[in-house]
């Protein structure tokens, strides 16, 4: 599939620029939540403590301007941007674990989401 994804990548990213970025934002926090509640209704909370994000490759785009206008995520280290778990989860009843296991979870399938429009990202985790 990933090699699917990079032979029409310029499609894909055609496709991103005719969507709504608030649609693309939703569609993906809708997937990193979902994926968070599945993990956690079959293994709980598991207890490493880590840190969660999502990186995006270069910050540029609509999507990239639409999340500065909306004041969601920054500039990441090393360059691209960089969207927290907790921008992700919102106001959502595991917003505020510390279990390094969901964020990766849910960083993993927000960064899906984008991939499927083209907009390179990837889930990061990092050990606390």
């Amino acid at each position: 599939m990933l090699e699917t994804l990079e032979k029409n990548k310029e499609l894909l990213q055609f496709n991103a620029e005719g969507k709504d970025p608030g649609e693309i934002w939703t569609e993906a926090c809708v997937a990193g939540k979902t994926a968070v509640e599945e993990y956690y209704a079959k293994h709980g909370e598991p207890l490493y403590c880590g840190f969660g994000s999502v990186h995006i490759h270069p910050a540029r785009g609509r999507f990239i301007t639409f999340l500065k206008k909306v004041g969601i995520g920054d500039l990441g280290y090393g360059g691209g941007y960089r969207v927290s778990y907790y921008d992700i989860m919102d106001d959502h009843k595991l917003s505020h674990t510390q279990s390094l296991d969901l964020k990766e979870v849910c960083c993993d399938a927000f960064a899906s989401v984008l991939k499927k429009y083209g907009i390179d990202a990837y889930g990061v985790g990092r050990a606390d």
